[in-house]
């Protein structure tokens, strides 16, 4: 080079190097897969897998001592350098979440804080556990601290099957409550409620991936957990079921709920994921809290045929063991998949009220039987796969519509005054079984001119098999509402519940007025306790039971007197029978309003209802039995 001497070109090289050298050392590193856990720092060649996910403790050079270990009895590695002091084996005795048992724990500290002094901590130590202490690994526990601040941030629960790693249970904690996974014996204890299901966070499993050495999702994933108002309680939770797109629903119903699968062998068709399922959860009372947590009332159930593809769905951590990409679909935007989410067939659920016959919930208040997942279908009448549980069936309204849609789309109905499914064809409501009653019946609802719209409502009570009033309506009432959470919320409070709990009041006095009516001491407690939401619908339920006893006396009232009429020529009766005979045409009148009455109440006009109650209280008097 022209004007450059031997020292300058020597100098010159040498900076192009380094400059060269910082852009390599500025570059991310690159994911390792399994296998690769060799090439990694030290306490990651510890425990590196082959491609295919085994790991044998027999190997290590510190397992004779390990076997022969009593409970309680413990030895810290001897080794030298970075490693000196760095990995503890013990062997303890406790119970898993299915049995009794005694294992080998290998705690590595693999961040050196020297916490093996005091047994290991739930920062950014592993545990490797083996029950039966048969040198083959069980699980892998693994906390790891993104930030250094001594808290963990993510954590892994793998399992392995005979020493080969099948699965992940994952945990991101995006609010730093220092909530995951809840353990017994180092595995998830089975108990969410008393993990993660509050604030910010998400949870979700991946399958290794034996061909690749790489985590696949499978199972649910995620269940994400969204807290709207920053007070450290979620009102939004989604959860997905990733399934093999070819899966047989006649024979995997429940696929993502089924262990055989998850922790089962690699099938070939797991390599083709699928989202065919999305569970949508609101808190809509907006009264999820400290008080009142995991207070969702309404709930989507998608089920569709989606590739498990999404735009930034590959987590890399370069200090999680490997493999160190987890798969599953971004928390910012799961909320938006899950609102355009393309549902061959949708199922819409609204919790009314408490369901007395089943325990679902939680022992920290026996007053609320909520569930952490939020509110989800029931295997029953519309089948729906992968829709998992356990579930409510009491008090909890159910509609389905068959159409595909990439849309969730809602209206309320002037009708029954409640917030629906826009295109659902059908529904039903099954009523009893709280506040100390028993099956008392059931509402069925039903779009018969395929407009999106419910225009007919069967009610059954008591022990009829044919409903007891049957409500077709010409005009639905009906209003599109927008599917925003903040302003369905609103809705729902401000105008909803407030307005339906003041009309069936007015009602439910005029009622009161032309015939007593004794409530039912629980009924009558429930109307004016729990959320307004739940007090209507109590409400509802005594208004219904209070209109079915006034309108079947009145029209027995009726019904008595033109039964036992004599039908005759009136010159034969004579003057005195006269008066009989305008005996019925009072009786007929008071059947009219009853018909009028029975109209108005079924079309949710409840101004035109009290009117036709003023009518057939003046009426009823003339009615002689």
């Amino acid at each position: 080079m022209r004007g450059t001497s031997a020292s300058g070109w020597f100098r010159l090289v040498s900076l192009v190097s380094a400059m060269a050298g910082c852009a390599l050392a500025a570059e991310a590193p690159k994911p390792m897969t399994a296998g690769q856990g060799k090439d990694g720092p030290w306490w990651m060649r510890q425990t590196a897998l082959t491609k295919d996910g085994k790991l044998s403790l027999k190997d290590k050079p510190w397992w004779p001592r390990a076997a022969k270990l009593k409970v309680g009895e413990q030895f810290i590695i001897d080794a030298p350098g970075e490693l000196e002091n760095r990995m503890l084996v013990r062997r303890e005795k406790f119970r898993n979440r299915s049995a009794q048992v005694e294992a080998i724990v290998w705690i590595i500290d693999d961040d050196a804080d020297g916490s093996l002094a005091t047994g290991g901590d739930a920062d950014s130590d592993c545990y490797v556990v083996d029950y039966g202490c048969d040198g083959t690994p069980d699980r892998m526990l693994d906390w790891i601290d993104n930030d250094g601040d001594n808290d963990p941030d993510e954590m892994d629960v793998r399992y392995f099957v005979g020493g080969e790693l099948r699965q992940v249970w994952a945990s991101f904690d995006y609010d730093d409550d220092n909530l995951m996974w809840n353990l017994a014996g180092y595995e998830y204890a089975g108990n969410f409620f008393n993990a993660d299901a509050y604030g910010d966070a998400m949870i979700f499993m991946n399958k290794l991936n034996p061909e690749r050495g790489e985590w696949w999702p499978v199972s649910e994933c995620p269940f994400a957990f969204y807290d709207t108002d920053a007070d450290g309680f979620s009102e939004v939770v989604v959860r997905v079921s990733a399934v093999p797109l070819g899966y047989n629903l006649g024979s995997d119903a429940d696929y993502a709920n089924d262990a055989r699968r998850y922790r089962g062998p690699w099938t070939p068709d797991m390599r083709t994921m699928g989202n065919v399922n999305v569970r949508y959860g609101f808190d809509i009372d907006n009264l999820s809290g400290k008080e009142m947590p995991l207070h969702y009332e309404m709930g989507f159930n998608l089920v569709g045929a989606q590739p498990y593809q999404y735009p930034g769905m590959e987590h890399f951590n370069a200090k999680r063991r490997p493999p160190q990409v987890l798969r599953v679909t971004p928390f910012k935007d799961l909320r938006k998949i899950s609102d355009a989410y393309p549902a061959d067939e949708t199922g819409f659920s609204w919790y009314e009220q408490e369901d007395d016959t089943t325990t679902i919930g939680h022992k920290w208040d026996s007053r609320k039987d909520r569930r952490w997942e939020g509110i989800f279908w029931i295997w029953e009448r519309r089948f729906m796969g992968n829709t998992g549980g356990p579930c409510q069936r009491w008090n909890m309204r159910r509609e389905w519509c068959g159409k595909k849609t990439d849309a969730r789309e809602l209206y309320y109905s002037g009708v029954d005054r409640r917030i629906h499914l826009f295109g659902a064809s059908e529904g039903w409501l099954q009523i009893g079984h709280f506040a100390g009653q028993k099956s008392l019946g059931e509402i069925r609802m039903f779009d018969t001119d395929g407009n999106g719209f419910f225009d007919r409502w069967e009610v059954y009570w008591g022990d009829s098999p044919v409903p007891v009033r049957v409500s077709q309506v010409r005009d639905e009432k009906a209003k599109r509402i927008p599917f925003d959470y903040a302003e369905l919320v609103k809705f729902h409070n401000d105008v909803v519940a407030p307005q339906a709990i003041a009309a069936n009041k007015k009602l439910m006095t005029a009622m009161a007025k032309l015939r007593k009516f004794d409530v039912p001491p629980g009924p009558k407690t429930a109307m004016e306790t729990g959320s307004p939401n739940e007090q209507r619908y109590a409400q509802d339920v005594v208004r219904e039971m209070q209109y079915q006893d006034l309108r079947q006396h009145f029209t027995a009232k009726a019904g008595a007197v033109i039964a036992k009429a004599k039908q005759d020529d009136l010159r034969r009766l004579g003057p005195t029978k006269i008066p009989e005979t305008w005996n019925t045409g009072s009786a007929w009148q008071l059947i009219l309003a009853l018909k009028d009455l029975d109209v108005a109440y079924g079309q949710g006009d409840f101004d035109a209802a009290r009117a036709a109650l003023d009518k057939i209280g003046k009426i009823e008097a003339s009615v002689k039995p």
